[in-house]
């Protein structure tokens, strides 16, 4: 989101985490929501096809692995 929005009058909410990794690459500020936001979640979504694509399986494999380390 952050290079979507960069160089236009356009904004967006997304995880803070996220946005400071992105923000001075993609030339855009981050400011805090006016507002208490609410813990949210993040679920991985992927074709039936997946689970028999090698490649495919390793991805969401590591996908899984990562986040858990969260």
């Amino acid at each position: 989101m952050p290079f979507a929005v960069a160089g236009t009058d356009l904004v967006a909410t997304m995880a803070e985490r996220v946005a400071r990794r992105f923000a001075t690459a993609a030339g855009v500020s981050i400011v805090p929501v006016p507002y208490d936001v609410e813990a949210f979640t993040i679920d991985l979504l992927h074709a039936r096809r997946a689970v028999a694509d090698p490649a495919l399986r390793w991805f969401i494999e590591l996908v899984n692995r990562v986040c858990k380390e969260f």
